[in-house]
């Protein structure tokens, strides 16, 4: 699930990032940042509420 949001969130930034009128490459920069810290975040989130249930 945290894989699926965060692929969903970074390709909406790259494409947002395109539409404003950055460059593809820029863009596509900006979207996998975000994907990684999307991801990243999630885990960390998932990791704590199941650390908290145990």
């Amino acid at each position: 699930m945290v894989a699926l949001v965060s692929v969903i969130t970074g390709l909406v930034a790259g494409i947002g990032s395109a539409a404003l009128g950055q460059t593809p490459l820029a863009a596509a920069a900006s979207g996998g940042a975000v994907l990684a810290f999307t991801y990243g975040a999630g885990m960390t989130a998932a990791a704590h509420v199941s650390k908290r249930q145990q």
